[in-house]
């Protein structure tokens, strides 16, 4: 009689899992991705569907405009879409009112793919400052100029990341005059810029602590400038064009740097004048001017006339100057200096790696 006492209570007190409190599932649905909560509950019963339905902060990770989950959650804090060759498709067939609001949208283009996201025009239907003035992060592999308009004045005052690849696509401009800085940006990735602009992206945002800017141009002389960006830690300038080491150039620009800890670098060498690298200067700027830098590569394509004269350094007798040039790499018109060893990824006509007991 005992016995089937107890088996008779333990039947009694076990729950299934949709009769859990709403509070405690959702709790159960913060581990799992959104793809996952679909496959795995949606169309089971009527109150798990209202609780998915109901979830916020929902994160979507596709490929394609086609995916279910589109026609059965109702909104994503953060959307991030994966577009290659085969599956690419005009982003106007994507649902936009399950994009209004977001926090945090990206598109992901595959280096391999040539085909644009047409009309650009299209991102302005949801990313605008009234359907998501809460938008903090942003990955766009093309931006149209209203778009960039609202960007950098300040349209959207939470955005704290902005990463816009090639802007050459529509001849984007930046907008003439300062009119409010965008004090909350902290990491921005702007492409095929033009040479004066460097100056004013670093005016509209001072507090930026990574910068990734490319301009196929020379860069030139700050006329405003006359401060310190001390929360840059992370830089990476490409394509420079007309490069000089040894006239101030490079001293002055990271002077205004002085707490880098990483620094990407890749220039060409000025062809109107014969310079030949001092790398016992350049150590010496670097150990005076960035005393916290830990994370160096730089790409230097020398000039012709220069080549024969910086073929007479050898890469052991440099390595020694810095703790940080510790790979280095060389082609005919090439030299790759990091601070890490890129051997297994890159190949080169002469390589040479210092050894770690050093």
């Amino acid at each position: 009689m005992i016995m089937y006492k107890v088996k008779e209570m333990n039947v009694t007190n076990i729950s299934q899992l949709e009769g859990l409190p709403v509070e405690l599932l959702i709790e159960i649905f913060r581990y799992l991705s959104v793809h996952e909560l679909y496959f795995s509950f949606s169309q089971l019963n009527i109150r798990l569907n209202s609780i998915l339905k109901s979830l916020c902060n929902l994160i979507l990770v596709t490929t394609s405009h086609c995916d279910s989950v589109f026609s059965f959650f109702n909104s994503f804090a953060a959307v991030q879409i994966h577009f290659n060759n085969s599956n690419a498709s005009p982003l106007s067939q994507f649902n936009y009112s399950n994009f209004i609001g977001i926090h945090s949208f990206m598109i992901f283009r595959s280096i391999y793919s040539d085909k644009y996201i047409e009309p650009i025009e299209q991102l302005e239907k949801f990313i605008s400052p009234t359907l998501c003035p809460h938008l903090q992060s942003l990955r766009i592999p093309y931006c149209s100029q209203t778009l960039t308009d609202w960007i950098f004045t300040g349209a959207f005052p939470h955005l704290k990341i902005c990463h816009l690849y090639d802007t050459s696509y529509e001849k984007i401009i930046l907008p003439s005059s300062i009119i409010n800085t965008l004090s909350s940006l902290r990491q921005l990735t702007i492409q095929e810029r033009n040479e004066d602009e460097f100056e004013k992206i670093l005016l509209l945002c001072p507090n930026l602590s990574y910068l990734d800017f490319s301009c196929n141009c020379a860069l030139l002389p700050f006329a405003h400038v006359n401060a310190s960006y001390s929360s840059l830690k992370r830089l990476r300038l490409s394509h420079l064009k007309h490069f000089l080491f040894h006239n101030g150039q490079f001293d002055s620009l990271l002077s205004f740097f002085p707490n880098l800890i990483h620094f990407d670098l890749t220039v060409n060498q000025c062809h109107e004048h014969d310079e030949t690298i001092n790398f016992t200067q350049i150590a010496e700027c670097l150990q005076h001017r960035l005393p916290r830098l830990s994370l160096l590569e730089w790409r230097i394509y020398i000039t012709l006339r220069n080549r024969s004269s910086f073929y007479r350094h050898t890469f052991m007798q440099i390595s020694q100057l810095h703790p940080l040039f510790k790979c280095f790499g060389r082609t005919a018109g090439l030299v790759h200096i990091a601070s890490f060893d890129f051997t297994t990824i890159y190949h080169y006509d002469r390589q040479f790696v210092r050894p770690s007991s050093e």
